[in-house]
């Protein structure tokens, strides 16, 4: 969302009630326990009527930017008064307060850093139950993840959230040993935010930070399975082919093997499928072309399977009419060919 007002928004922010703006949106942020919260901001004037701010429509949240306006002021207000001690607030205010501060700015540090020192007072001095400190974590997730997902102008591609989303996980982790669905979250959170932002490189650090630490630490009860990962992941590269980002963490899951000739396998076999797609589609856009090459140069990929990388890349390049595409097919080959190292035994 953009935080600049028109005139006609800056007048209206002296009318209204800002207490009845930031009850309304602070509990409207709170997720349903199975579920995302789907979070738009839409411009004032209808569907919004005198003292309404959102509309919901089960998990989705349509909130009037007037009103968010409103509130974040207020909220605000609560937390700079609780942090200078001049008027000190309950946990449950200060959630409420700093989701909607992340809400309208997702990269107020001291709002979430402030959700950490909560999350940490509560979990080490009552001694909650495991269930309790489960659902905890769980509910804060849940937030972060739907502003992540949601379509909102700055949120899915904010390093503060996805840091707290990373710290948030490593809590979990070393407080309760609460296992990582990785396959969900890159499913759910992170494919979601690489559609809402392309090229969304936050969401796909994540995506290595989650899958380095499900294969180092090796828990079982993580239910992560390599073979699982990389054929969601190739499947979504196929479906956003000029995403650079997902392609080359789809590089990044094919260097985990226990061995060099797994790797090779695996390569090879995913040469071939992205080359079929790139034929029968006759792509010629940057982003799969350079995972392309690159796989082509990296010594797991036979010499028939280079010729076959050569044809396609003629045949695709005999097609195409556009000056920079077919700079971009016969720079992959040359690149490729400059490079390319023996398969490896």
């Amino acid at each position: 969302m953009s935080r600049a007002l028109d005139k006609a928004t800056a007048a209206l922010l002296k009318k209204g009630d800002p207490q009845a703006a930031f009850q309304a949106i602070s509990e409207a942020l709170i997720p349903p326990y199975d579920s995302l919260l789907e979070i738009e901001i839409l411009g004032g004037g209808p569907p919004f009527g005198e003292g309404q701010y959102l509309l919901q429509d089960g998990r989705a949240v349509g909130i009037s930017k007037l009103g968010l306006v409103q509130a974040f002021m207020l909220a605000r207000e609560q937390l700079s008064s609780h942090l200078n001690k001049t008027n000190p607030r309950t946990p449950d205010e200060l959630f409420l307060a700093t989701s909607v501060i992340l809400l309208f700015d997702p990269e107020y540090l001291t709002a979430a850093n402030t959700r950490k020192r909560l999350i940490q007072a509560e979990l080490s001095s009552s001694s909650p139950s495991p269930s309790h400190a489960r659902t905890r974590l769980t509910k804060e997730l849940r937030f972060i993840d739907s502003l992540l997902t949601s379509r909102l102008h700055r949120h899915t591609k904010s390093p503060v959230l996805w840091s707290h989303r990373r710290w948030l996980v490593d809590f979990s982790a070393s407080s309760l040993e609460i296992p990582v669905d990785v396959i969900s979250t890159l499913k759910d959170v992170v494919f979601v935010a690489g559609e809402r932002h392309p090229r969304n490189y936050y969401a796909w650090c994540h995506a290595r930070f989650l899958t380095t630490r499900a294969l180092q630490q090796q828990q079982p009860q993580s239910r992560f399975s390599l073979p699982e990962a990389r054929a969601a992941v190739r499947t979504w590269c196929f479906q956003h082919h000029t995403d650079i980002s997902g392609w080359s963490f789809l590089a990044f899951l094919l260097g985990f093997e226990d061995d060099v000739t797994s790797v090779a396998k695996s390569s090879s076999a995913t040469f071939m499928e992205v080359l079929d797609l790139v034929s029968s589609l006759r792509l010629a856009n940057e982003s799969v072309w350079v995972f392309l090459r690159t796989l082509a140069a990296s010594g797991a990929v036979s010499d028939e399977e280079y010729a076959r990388f050569l044809a396609v890349q003629g045949a695709v390049l005999e097609g195409s009419t556009v000056p920079a595409d077919q700079a971009v097919l016969r720079a992959a080959v040359d690149w490729s060919g400059k490079y390319r190292r023996p398969v490896e035994a």
